[in-house]
């Protein structure tokens, strides 16, 4: 009976309170139930998705054969900075100092840099913007606000390519 509950209640959980992000796996020291503490917690992720969780994020541990002295940490979360009330099917990729790229189901995709620079690069050194056919380019705005010129390039003005002007 005794291994019925302790499987039973394997997963538990934690507010993580550091994280140690320099070696091959990622490890984590967090509070758990009452006075419980636990280090050297291993952070699993799914391929091409990586990050380092803000102290005070909530996770969830599995304890491995039910043992809680052989934890694997999912997910963490911190509260304050989770966007909140997406549309169903949305996707928000963000950090704790705002920046968000937010895929927008049939509204596209949208990437706000709350402090920094959005920085593009190549390894190619070849970057392409294609709008649909017919459509433009702004750069300082969507277009729908103040005025517009045409970009002027080495052959003369763009077809689909508008700077703010001011």
């Amino acid at each position: 009976m005794e291994d019925y509950y302790t499987h039973r209640n394997s997963g538990h959980r934690y507010l993580i309170r550091k994280v140690d992000d320099e070696g091959d796996i990622q490890l984590i020291d967090a509070d758990g139930l009452a006075d419980e503490q636990h280090t050297k917690i291993m952070r699993v992720y799914p391929h091409g998705f990586s990050s380092n969780s803000p102290e005070e994020s909530h996770m969830l541990a599995l304890g491995l054969g039910g043992r809680r002295d052989l934890l694997v940490a999912l997910g963490g979360e911190h509260p304050k900075y989770r966007p909140r009330k997406l549309p169903t099917g949305n996707a928000v990729l963000y950090d704790d100092k705002g920046n968000v790229v937010w895929s927008k189901g049939k509204d596209g995709l949208s990437v706000n840099a709350k402090t920094g620079t959005v920085e593009i690069r190549s390894q190619d050194n070849k970057i392409t913007v294609k709008p649909g056919d017919g459509q433009k380019v702004f750069l300082g705005g969507d277009g729908s606000d103040g005025s517009y010129a045409k970009v002027m390039t080495e052959s003369g003005p763009s077809i689909n390519v508008y700077a703010k002007i001011g």
